[in-house]
């Protein structure tokens, strides 16, 4: 074989393999399920928390601690964002705790799509149980919901000085009706005895 046809028999093997190479590439991409849909999770799986900071049921948890959850799909997403801030809740006891609920740009922030962050108004009290709640308005950009609500506590550290004292004051206070009715009792004794008294000495 001439070497000029050697060289063309080549670059014409070449050009079959990499025509063959580009259509297999292509009918692979067609075949895949695209399942994922950008939302942080497959498109079938249900949305479920993934972790929770500070952990649930945690104590002696410091009042500066950053609260956040995870979900295992994107939250923040721009059609479903403006609702998910409403489903989020932060409380102490049956009181609502005032805070703002936060999410990332998630096309900004891709990589915390999935993240939301409650930041009270004012620092937690010492010695606290709070209470997170999450409804089952909360949906993800796939559309998925969660199938229960989400209910997570933790105890800051320290001691709640605002509920001692008034423990203190209604403990004082049963003290002081306590010492009242005694009082009154020992009156009452000495009234019947000195009727007594008198109804005998005239008799």
């Amino acid at each position: 074989m001439k070497p000029k046809n050697f060289t063309k028999t080549v670059l014409s093997l070449l050009l079959i393999g990499l025509l063959a190479f580009g259509c297999c590439g292509s009918v692979m991409a067609a075949g895949g399920n695209g399942s994922g849909g950008g939302s942080g999770g497959g498109s079938t799986e249900p949305l479920t928390i993934v972790t929770v900071t500070p952990a649930d049921k945690s104590t002696e948890i410091a009042i500066d601690t950053p609260i956040k959850l995870e979900f295992s799909k994107n939250v923040a997403y721009a059609t479903v964002r403006d609702a998910n801030l409403k489903a989020v809740s932060l409380w102490a006891g049956d009181q609502p705790v005032a805070a703002e609920i936060t999410m990332a740009d998630d096309q900004l922030e891709p990589d915390l799509r999935n993240f939301i962050n409650i930041v009270p108004s004012e620092q937690l009290k010492e010695g606290t149980v709070y209470t997170i709640k999450v409804d089952t308005t909360l949906s993800s950009k796939s559309g998925d919901v969660l199938t229960a609500p989400i209910t997570l506590t933790f105890t800051t550290a320290g001691t709640n000085e605002a509920a001692n004292q008034a423990t203190s004051e209604t403990a004082n206070s049963g003290s002081g009706l306590n010492t009242t009715g005694i009082i009154i009792g020992l009156m009452a004794i000495a009234i019947v005895v000195g009727i007594v008294i008198v109804r005998r000495k005239k008799a």
